[in-house]
């Protein structure tokens, strides 16, 4: 049992470590070309603030880690996010709450994204939130 826990947060660091799963990830690379499909896949199109939050949601590197509408990757076993706003109860500033400090809530393997800022973590928790399942 020992070993497998060592095993999984050695893989989750190496994981890290190549990918782009960091907090300190900067904005400028431009809205990623996936965000306009997921929009209109998701039924979110028309919401400013989800659209908004998806961008920045691709920007900071979460699909290293975790998957979207088949995009991403599951490199440390995170969870698909695809329908999490169906999944989950959280509200905007929850989900904020929980990216600013993962550990908080007991995920020690998710870094914190506290300096993403939190206006854009509410904007990604808006994005979270209308995350329903494809439509």
């Amino acid at each position: 049992m020992r070993i497998a826990a060592t095993a999984l947060l050695l893989s989750s660091f190496v994981a890290l470590a190549m990918g782009r799963c960091t907090s300190s990830e900067t904005l400028d690379t431009g809205p990623p070309r996936l965000v306009p499909g997921w929009a209109q896949q998701e039924g979110f199109s028309g919401r400013k603030r989800a659209v908004v939050g998806a961008r920045i949601f691709a920007d900071a590197g979460c699909l290293t880690c975790h998957t979207y509408l088949g995009a991403g990757s599951r490199n440390v076993g995170a969870p698909d996010l695809t329908s999490i706003g169906s999944r989950s109860h959280r509200t905007e500033a929850g989900y904020a709450a929980y990216l600013a400090d993962p550990s908080r809530f007991g995920n020690e393997v998710m870094p914190p994204f506290d300096k993403l800022g939190g206006r854009n973590l509410l904007l990604v928790g808006a994005f979270l939130r209308a995350s329903k399942g494809a439509r």
